[in-house]
């Protein structure tokens, strides 16, 4: 299954005033797709902007999740890839869009439970698995494992397919919404977040959660494995240190932070003019959005806007850069699993990538080559590759002191 020529969906939300904010009528919603802004320049005159969809501060959660989200998650099932950003400047209501609070959970706590709903009734066994990281001052980490200040993060590669993975990152594989909202919270809790003038609870890393489901096909003909992908990220919003009072620590941070939003920009400016280098690998945080961006995967961008004049010139920055992005063209695909045929520098990266986490870790894993390439079993706890061999010989590549697997994006 194919799509040809899918375009990024993007979806603009105005979060309501905070109390210690005053009113004004400087950004609106004036129907379901169009939003109102005063010029930054003349006050006098309008901006008008168009989306997929626009929503005001009285529009609750489960409307934006079932209009827009809950669609684009359908499409797991059918095998597909799907990347959802939260995309803003800081304190402008994204963090609260993607994870929401206990009494009004956002698209994460959402979509899970979707997910999970969706197997109580389907004809197919599904085995879910997790994964979350962050990217801080351009290291990932792995936020299911403790943090370790010593460590100095995990690297991201490239298979012999051309798929981008974070070698050494872990999965965890998930049978039911509580077991996974323990799981998560938990690992939220691992995230790097910080008090700044704009915002008491300022997230100062990207956070990307996928949820991975595979299933066998016994129904139709060929019996095939299908695997389909849910990316869903809270971008750090960028922030001008003028504006924040950061202190040194706060400044180098939202210098990491504004650079990777940079160069998001420069990768979708250069997918629009048709340039003949897109500068995915000038930022961790592009690399990793390589297929969502001009890839095989479908995607969404929720614009987040602080309203009022104090914030006229991002949201006018913001707003721009979402109409570009609405011209970037992905043509995604539906994944069939099969097995995996790996180079032996693929191996390689795979092993350096586990050992790396497992001497922060502490753990002990085992990568195996089968017959010129590799099956994965997974462990209850975490991924690892092990023997899985069906006639071939085994070769060896010892991990003595790895802990986890990879996880392909």
């Amino acid at each position: 299954m194919s799509f040809s020529g899918h375009k990024i969906k993007v979806v603009c939300r105005v979060r309501p005033f905070l109390k210690t904010e005053k009113p004004d009528d400087s950004v609106a919603v004036e129907a379901n797709n169009v939003l109102r802004v005063n010029n930054p320049r003349d006050s006098t005159k309008d901006v008008k902007f168009n989306f997929d969809s626009c929503y005001g501060p009285d529009i609750d959660q489960a409307t934006i999740y079932r209009n827009d989200v809950r669609p684009l998650v359908e499409t797991m099932f059918s095998g597909m890839s799907a990347t959802v950003f939260c995309y803003g400047v800081t304190g402008a209501g994204k963090t609260h869009t993607i994870q929401g609070t206990e009494t009004e959970p956002g698209i994460i706590p959402r979509a899970v439970e979707h997910i999970f709903m969706h197997q109580q009734w389907d004809a197919y066994d599904y085995d879910i698995r997790i994964s979350y990281y962050e990217i801080y001052k351009e290291a990932v980490f792995d936020l299911l494992k403790p943090h370790d200040p010593s460590f100095a993060g995990l690297p991201i590669r490239e298979d012999a397919n051309r798929k981008i993975f974070v070698a050494g990152l872990s999965e965890k594989q998930v049978t039911s919404y509580e077991q996974f909202d323990s799981i998560y919270q938990k690992a939220s809790g691992n995230r790097r977040t910080a008090s700044t003038k704009l915002n008491n609870h300022s997230s100062r890393s990207h956070a990307i959660l996928t949820v991975q489901i595979q299933w066998r096909d016994d129904i139709g003909a060929g019996k095939k494995t299908w695997c389909g992908r849910l990316h869903l990220i809270d971008l750090a919003g960028s922030e001008d240190n003028r504006r924040t009072e950061n202190g040194k620590d706060r400044m180098a941070e939202s210098s990491a932070i504004n650079r990777s939003l940079f160069v998001l920009g420069q990768v979708v400016e250069a997918l629009n003019t048709g340039s003949s280098r897109i500068p995915y690998r000038d930022s961790k945080m592009t690399r990793i959005l390589q297929d969502s961006l001009g890839g095989e995967s479908l995607g969404m961008m929720i614009v987040n806007v602080a309203p009022g004049e104090a914030f006229l010139q991002d949201t006018n920055n913001t707003l721009n850069f979402a109409t570009k992005s609405r011209e970037v063209v992905n043509k995604p695909v539906a994944h069939e699993v099969v097995e995996q045929r790996w180079s032996a520098v693929d191996r390689l990266q795979h092993h350096r990538g586990a050992l790396m986490a497992g001497r922060a870790g502490g753990g002990k894993s085992a990568i195996v080559a089968v017959g010129g390439g590799v099956k994965r079993r997974w462990s209850d706890e975490t991924m690892e590759h092990s023997a899985a061999c069906e006639g071939g010989e085994f070769s060896p590549i010892s991990a003595d002191d790895g802990g986890a697997g990879s996880s392909t994006l």
